[in-house]
């Protein structure tokens, strides 16, 4: 840090001792573009009668800085500051109006389990070409398709299925076959099917040509040898199965088990989880859905998986020896409660993206919470149309991570959040809260995390890899109301490590990072409240950051073109930079 004292003011002032407070020195700052900040530069306690105020200008003269008592720097540039006057007043207590605070910290709030909001789910009923049109199980029941029902009851190691109509059974339309509470079906028409019962060794294969709905009615389905629920592609002759759009409706509370192997999979068909489609899983419903995975995932889906919202609140509770949700496409989620306890993965997008847009999303994972984790194709090649990114624009997402590089939101391409409340907590080693490969945009809602690991080596960069709050290989921005909290308390873990430009135009930033350095054969890791090696600029955010090494580095340009910025190190410098930009707002630093 660079300290800019070419010019400076003692000024004396004569106080009265006020009991339980003290007397303050009030400057009184006018900009240039007409603002007015109020800003106590000198605070005496009681038993003082008397003391000073330091004050400067840089040695360019381009910045009026005044020196606390406490041995905090706060800064302004001379071209914002069109005046400057001095006022003394008194205070009561320590309730004394500052502009700064040193002893900020960062916390979960209970005021988030009720705070967050959704993004309205909208029901296209008219415009069949739209996206959401086929997701929406109200236009399933709604065309003029002619459907029956097929009923599927289990009562231990038996099944009944009922036809309605009855004229049903026996045709080409729908064959039911299967040995005791095992249970296959081959559909080539619009079904409605209904599960109820209950069977410790029982299960169902969909083969459907056509959409179907699926109404979970109270089922318990336990399966010794494979998926509770398995719905897999198959031809027969000219007719495909498998493939299509099943919605998924609750009703009651259902229980789903998978076995500890899979040993009934027919050979070169897929099962992949206790509840597992080819096709696209819609969720709704007002019901429970319990899922435990002893062998596969939790619940899979080739295609893309929604969790409806609006009148629907599914809940659907997830424990898993593998990924607690798999899917291909995408995963979407608009309503309901999700919860995800995984021995691996959370939540894994293989091949496209994760958008939260309203409901509350619970996940305890060993590795990654939620993932898009698309690189690349066996072959080595690149898909570019496939956006591998997660985007949060409402809802309560809550993630836990234990394992080493476990990182709570993990994309490899942007990550973007617009709207909701996140919290994270990450304890393993290397592990981050927000990860991306590409950029890291908040311009809405809540980020919370809280990272307790130490440094890890990464072979993917060939260097130590630490724990972070948000690791961005890109560009992280940060705007409009959004409110960022982050603190890192193991050595060598940092708050916020960018590769690309940070930028705060708006928001509230809250950094803190305890650590110490941490120092290993593969390297030294500096736990910094901020690093941002293409530079920094804030132009109109609030931004704190507190560390015992370097509160804010960056070895190119720190631009301070708005809002306010406190930093505060115990051991190091609060500012390390190549280069400041200081032309307006107001910067406190010890």
């Amino acid at each position: 840090m660079k300290r800019f004292f070419l010019t400076t003011l003692i000024l004396f002032f004569a106080l009265t001792s006020v009991h339980a407070g003290g007397t303050s020195l009030k400057a009184i700052i006018t900009s240039t573009d007409g603002n007015t900040e109020e800003l106590d530069v000198f605070i005496r306690e009681n038993g003082d009668t008397d003391g000073y105020l330091s004050a400067g200008f840089s040695d360019d003269a381009s910045h009026i800085y005044f020196l606390n008592t406490d041995g905090v720097t706060i800064a302004y540039p001379v071209d914002y500051i069109a005046s400057i006057a001095f006022e003394k007043y008194t205070f009561e207590g320590n309730n004394q109006a500052t502009p700064y605070s040193t002893d900020f910290d960062v916390a979960f709030s209970d005021d988030d389990e009720t705070a967050y909001t959704s993004v309205t789910e909208k029901i296209t009923a008219t415009e069949t070409a739209t996206n959401d049109y086929g997701d929406f199980v109200e236009n399933f029941e709604d065309d003029d398709e002619s459907k029956g029902t097929v009923t599927i009851t289990w009562s231990g190691s038996t099944a009944n299925v009922a036809f309605s109509p009855s004229s049903l059974s026996g045709t080409a339309a729908v064959v039911a076959s299967g040995t005791a509470a095992d249970v296959v079906i081959y559909a080539s028409k619009k079904l409605d099917f209904v599960l109820k019962g209950s069977s410790s060794d029982g299960s169902l294969t969909l083969y459907s040509a056509k959409k179907c709905k699926m109404t979970l009615d109270g089922v318990t389905l336990t399966n010794s040898d494979g998926a509770a629920i398995n719905m897999p592609k198959k031809t027969v002759g000219t007719t495909e199965y498998g493939g299509k759009t099943c919605y998924v409706v609750l009703n009651g509370t259902s229980t789903l088990t998978d076995g500890t192997s899979y040993s009934s999979a027919v050979s070169g068909e897929d099962m992949k989880a206790t509840l597992f489609s080819e096709g696209q899983l819609i969720f709704s419903g007002t019901g429970t859905l319990n899922v435990t995975s002893r062998y596969g995932h939790g619940i899979a889906s080739d295609d893309y998986i929604r969790i409806r919202g609006g009148k629907h609140n599914p809940v659907i509770n997830i424990s898993s020896v593998k990924d607690g949700i798999s899917t291909n496409d995408y995963l979407l989620m608009y309503g309901g409660t999700v919860t995800v306890t995984a021995a691996d993965d959370g939540i894994d997008v293989e091949k496209g993206y994760v958008a939260i847009n309203g409901g509350r999303l619970t996940v305890n994972a060993t590795d990654e919470g939620i993932m898009a984790s698309y690189q690349g194709e066996n072959d080595g090649t690149v898909d570019a149309s496939i956006n591998p990114s997660i985007t949060i624009a409402g809802g309560l997402v809550t993630v836990t991570t234990t394992g080493d590089k476990g990182h709570a939101i993990r994309a490899r391409r942007d990550i973007s959040v617009t709207g909701g409340i996140v919290r994270a907590t990450v304890g393993g080693a290397g592990s981050k809260a927000l990860n991306a490969d590409g950029n890291v945009s908040i311009t809405g809602g809540k980020v919370t995390g809280m990272i307790d690991g130490l440094p890890v080596y990464d072979d993917e960069e060939d260097d130590l890899s630490s724990a972070a709050g948000i690791r961005s290989k890109g560009a992280l921005s940060v705007g409009g109301d959004a409110v960022v909290a982050l603190k890192a308390t193991a050595a060598g873990s940092k708050g916020i490590n960018a590769s690309g430009l940070v930028t705060l135009s708006g928001g509230d930033i809250t950094v803190v990072a305890l650590g110490t350095r941490y120092t290993a054969d593969a390297g030294t890791s500096r736990a910094r409240g901020i690093t941002a090696d293409a530079g920094l600029t804030l132009s109109g955010a609030t931004l704190r950051v507190r560390a015992a090494d370097d509160a804010l580095y960056t070895p190119a340009t720190l631009t301070v073109s708005g809002g306010a910025l406190q930093a505060f190190s115990t051991d190091a410098s609060p500012l390390r930079h190549a280069t400041l930009v200081h032309t307006a707002g107001w910067m406190a630093y010890n």
